[in-house]
């Protein structure tokens, strides 16, 4: 129950805002391939590193960091969460202004490494126009990943899904205008793109002014083990933008060889499609990787698998969708971005059909991926991104040699290839989730407010602490938090008259416990209450002497309010 609401929480905003970012990046193929044709087309295929090597910075940092960040709430710890937050945003903005400004300088190598042809030539105007634009508006683009996945992780994923969403309207919009009305060429989708930037900034802005969750703006010590840490848990993501840079390099040079530009834009188009299915898994990665996290903290092993059995069901069924889509209507999807004669439809339609055969076994490479990335499975998450985004990848591109026809197998053979990896990865390791069994030292209970008995739960918990050898005080303490915390939960949040409260206790190797209560009421935080004027003819009763005493007493405790839920942690 708790995982079911919680997913569906976070995932239908995290849904719309990545379906958002995909039709930011359909909108430029659309309208450049309708005004230019497919010089243009090529010109955003060629461009596309650029992109890649900022996406590696902005995503490992982002995604790493707001992991961290997740943890560091769910053992209550605010304060390092925001350290976190700051460290990875200020060094984001420092990498982006200095590679940057080196690109401008060295733009023709730039062009030349990219594999832009001959100066002078309308391919190389091109894309010097686009490269130009995507270096200028870096900074303010790339600024979207801290925002979008640490206000996520904050318990704002509908900001971030209304940020994003506006945002993207503003990109397809204005898209429109620059490229197809006032004829800016390819360098106006790049100029729509920073403009939708910059208003999903200033909307994400709203969640600092407003103070609607943790996040604060503030200058702490710089803090090179945060950085690392951050960007080491999200390279496991964003390595494959460092790897589809090297593999969109090659496979360009391998399609203007064998095919010419008509080649090199069809691919262009493929992989925007390809993008589209992405948007999926990364938005159910925005929805399992804060639970995962949360649950982790709490070593709660059981919302673990559920969190991942619901990925998949949601990764499957959204799948299967794709596939039928692009299998009845694939000429169409062709003659929207501009592809005219018969010949650019016959390879198109050939390209899109064969590579919704991949579209299945991807969404089960990319759960798993993403699942092992929330669990600090970091050599998993490695191996399976670096066996699909270039390995594989790499090596079935050379079919383009036996042909164009044969290139597009490129995609179902990489992801089959993957699939099998990671089965046998699995076997290895004795469990597809890679969870342990735990060492039994963990105390859990799930209570349902209609039969929950507390005299029975405490009188457990006093057998569990007496078993860790506790010291006295931390056996009061849980004892008390089951009595009264508990307590005060079920007679003050639950207005309905039911509810669902998870219990656990986690003991550390430094000899405390930490105590983490969760439960799906009415936004209630217990060390809210008055406890200043406590009368045992109010609702500040006996309840209210015993959180006091918490609050006094326990070595740290911590309350919010996330993902629909009000989590408490206390540790003694």
């Amino acid at each position: 129950m708790f995982v079911r609401k919680s997913f569906r929480r976070f995932f239908m905003p995290s849904l719309l805002s990545c379906i958002g970012i995909a039709i930011g990046g359909l909108a430029d193929c659309v309208f450049v391939g309708n005004a230019i044709g497919p010089v243009g087309l090529t010109a955003i295929s060629i461009g596309q590193p650029v992109y890649m090597v900022f996406n590696t910075i902005s995503y490992s940092l982002s995604i790493g960091g707001s992991i961290h960040y997740a943890t560091a709430l769910s053992e209550g710890r605010p304060e390092e969460g925001n350290r976190i937050f700051n460290n990875v945003l200020r060094a984001a903005l420092t990498i982006y202004i200095v590679l940057c400004a080196l690109g401008l300088i060295f733009l023709p190598q730039v062009l030349t490494f990219l594999g832009a042809g001959e100066p002078g030539t309308e391919v190389w105007a091109n894309c010097e126009e686009l490269v130009r634009a995507q270096l200028l508006l870096v900074p303010i683009m790339f600024c979207q990943g801290p925002f979008m996945y640490f206000v996520n992780s904050d318990n704002n994923p509908k900001l971030s899904s209304i940020a994003f969403v506006t945002s993207n309207t503003i990109d397809v919009v204005f898209n429109y205008v620059f490229v197809v009305l006032m004829k800016m060429g390819v360098a106006g989708s790049v100029y729509s793109t920073g403009l939708g930037a910059t208003v999903m900034v200033l909307i994400s802005l709203t969640h600092f002014i407003g103070k609607k969750g943790n996040l604060r703006f503030m200058w702490p010590k710089f803090d090179l083990q945060v950085l690392l840490q951050s960007f080491k848990t999200g390279f496991a993501t964003s390595v494959q933008y460092i790897y589809q840079f090297i593999t969109i390099l090659v496979c360009n040079r391998l399609l203007m060889m064998v095919s010419g530009e008509l080649g090199v834009a069809v691919f262009g188009i493929v992989f925007n499609v390809a993008m589209v299915a992405a948007t999926v898994y990364d938005a159910i990665s925005m929805a399992l990787q804060p639970m995962v996290s949360t649950f982790r903290g709490e070593h709660n092993r059981g919302n673990i698998r559920a969190t991942l059995r619901q990925s998949m069901e949601v990764g499957i069924a959204v799948s299967l969708v794709i596939i039928v889509a692009l299998m009845v209507v694939p000429r169409w999807v062709c003659f929207v971005f501009g592809l005219r004669s018969e010949e650019e439809l016959a390879m198109g339609t050939s390209a899109i059909r064969i590579y919704a055969l991949c579209v299945l076994p991807s969404a089960v490479n990319m759960v798993m991926t993403y699942y092992y990335q929330a669990l600090d499975e970091e050599f998993a998450s490695y191996l399976l991104f670096t066996l699909r985004n270039f390995v594989f990848y790499l090596a079935f591109s050379l079919l383009a040699l036996k042909g164009v026809d044969w290139f597009w197998w490129i995609y179902p053979c990489t992801e089959i290839a993957t699939l099998l990896s990671l089965l046998l990865y699995a076997k290895k390791r004795g469990s597809l989730t890679l969870l342990d069994k735990g060492d039994g030292k963990e105390f859990s209970e799930f209570l349902y407010s209609r039969t929950a008995d507390l005299g029975k739960v405490e009188q457990d918990v006093a057998e569990y602490m007496e078993r860790l050898d506790a010291n006295p005080k931390q056996c009061y303490y849980a004892s008390i938090v089951v009595e009264e915390v508990c307590g005060a939960i079920m007679n003050n949040a639950f207005v309905m008259g039911e509810g669902y409260i998870q219990f656990t206790i986690v003991p550390h190797e430094d000899g405390t416990v930490t105590i983490h209560v969760r439960d799906d009421a009415t936004k209630f935080n217990p060390f809210e209450m008055d406890t200043d004027s406590i009368s045992l003819d109010d609702d500040t009763g006996l309840d209210a002497i015993g959180v006091k005493m918490i609050k006094s007493k326990a070595k740290e405790f911590f309350y919010r309010r996330y993902a629909g839920f009000n989590t408490l942690v206390v540790r003694v």
